[in-house]
């Protein structure tokens, strides 16, 4: 606020943010059930506005205005349809309210990365923006972190973030007092360019993706060369593994902290501060797990993730499937009442198919011999039968080499594919700077149609 310096008066939507936060700080500790009581109190009414303004609800849902408050519960719930991204294209306008509350505030555009090969757009509102906001500060809230230090972003720009990195500006990364700023790259940019500018910048925090982080430890290891200040690495979007985890270690001698969102839907899950896995944010969403007649995993078991936003009534997303498998987790020992997500595990499209019709998770990464310095591979699924290997490396791998590669993926997949050895000047990111080491062209074709 203007002409007063401390302490600080935040603005409205500040103000809203910070008393958010304090509803957060006390409902992370309710019962489950609790949680799941009030989530239901809320679908109630997101129900009933998606069954009175929005065209497809309209014939997808029943009336249920009418009805009086208690009447959802999960065998109610788990009988209404699946939300499919193909359903969102297909949809378009007639999936947004004709009667968005004019207290949510103006709707806005979002537009998803497309990784499934499905784009989408959806609408948002004033009250998805501040509540995104309250997760993110709750985010940085539970892992200790200086708000005044600065962050450095190796990932996809969006059009204000490209136009601070051509001026070398940053942008505060929070609203506190004395806040820090967040300085930011282009992740499509060569990785030793990167390194270069990380070293110059020399972050207390850095934001990228899984596969960045493991081409910039390679840098590092080579080099021998450290950014001195970094204490902590921030990754999204891509799927996280323990040996990733573990080089973070061995290398920085920081951790890795994850998160797990998405642009339809904003926060899903962040990774516990004592603990290695994620907590559901579920004042902000139901978020389910299924198996594939469609009920609830168990812990261990693996199934689709299906997101149901409780506060966005301009376009309401409600059980999404957002295209992701995960693993649900037991009750986290921080004591927390948040459910757990144990594994996120990726797309659809990163299962590999059998000859059988079976499908499963690839077993990855692949080992290589260290003197031929693979800098980047990835695997693709071309058929049933046949998959081809990319490789960017500093030599070609003989004869012997290749076949020991093969014998490697026969014993992780479990059958002798055909493997095609493409060797790459470098392998390009998606569109929005994302990178997978397995991608299956079969399941692509299917998701899409194409």
């Amino acid at each position: 606020m203007a002409e007063l310096s401390w302490p600080a008066f935040p603005n409205g939507r500040d103000a809203i943010v910070l008393a958010l936060q304090h509803q957060l700080d006390e409902s992370q500790w309710l019962a489950p059930e609790v949680h799941r009581q009030r989530q239901f109190r809320q679908l109630e009414l997101l129900l009933a506005h998606a069954a009175k303004t929005v065209p497809w609800y309209q014939e997808h849902l029943e009336p249920v205005s009418h009805r009086g408050a208690g009447w959802l519960d999960l065998d109610t719930w788990q009988t209404l349809p699946l939300l499919r991204r193909a359903d969102i294209q297909e949809a378009g306008p007639a999936l947004v309210s004709r009667e968005v509350p004019q207290e949510h505030g103006a709707p806005f555009d979002i537009s998803s990365s497309g990784s499934t090969g499905r784009p989408i757009a959806v609408k948002g509102t004033g009250v998805t923006a501040v509540r995104f906001l309250a997760n993110q500060l709750r985010y940085h809230r539970w892992h200790g972190r200086d708000f005044s230090a600065k962050m450095a972003a190796l990932v996809y720009l969006r059009e204000v973030q490209r136009e601070a990195a051509e001026k070398g500006q940053g942008l505060p990364w929070n609203f506190t007092l004395n806040a820090g700023l967040m300085l930011f790259h282009d992740i499509n940019a060569a990785v030793d360019k990167q390194f270069a500018w990380l070293l110059e910048q020399n972050p207390t925090y850095l934001v990228t993706y899984p596969s960045n982080l493991r081409e910039l430890l390679r840098l590092s290891h080579e080099s021998g060369a450290r950014v001195p200040r970094l204490r902590e690495v921030l990754t999204l979007s891509e799927v996280v593994d323990q040996p990733l985890r573990t080089a973070c270690q061995d290398t920085w001698g920081i951790n890795v902290t994850d998160s797990y969102s998405s642009q339809e839907t904003g926060w899903i899950a962040m990774q516990c501060a004592q603990y290695p896995q994620y907590h559901v944010q579920s004042e902000s969403l139901l978020v389910e797990i299924l198996n594939p007649n469609g009920a609830p995993c168990q812990p261990g078991e693996i199934g689709r993730v299906v997101l149901t936003d409780l506060h966005n009534f301009a376009t309401p997303l409600i059980r999404y499937e957002i295209g992701d498998y995960a693993e649900p987790g037991p009750p986290c020992a921080c004591g927390r009442g948040l459910p757990i997500i144990r594994r996120i595990l990726g797309r659809t499209r990163n299962l590999v198919t059998l000859p059988t019709g079976e499908r499963h998770w690839p077993t990855l990464p692949l080992k290589f011999r260290a003197d031929a310095k693979i800098r980047q591979f990835q695997l693709v699924q071309k058929s049933m039968t046949r998959m081809e290997l990319k490789l960017v490396a500093d030599r070609l791998l003989s004869r012997t080499e290749e076949e020991q590669v093969r014998r490697q993926i026969e014993g992780n997949f479990g059958y002798p594919f055909e493997i095609q050895f493409r060797y790459c000047e470098v392998i390009p990111r998606s569109a929005a700077g994302k990178y997978e080491d397995f991608r299956s062209e079969l399941l692509e074709h299917e998701i899409t149609g194409r």
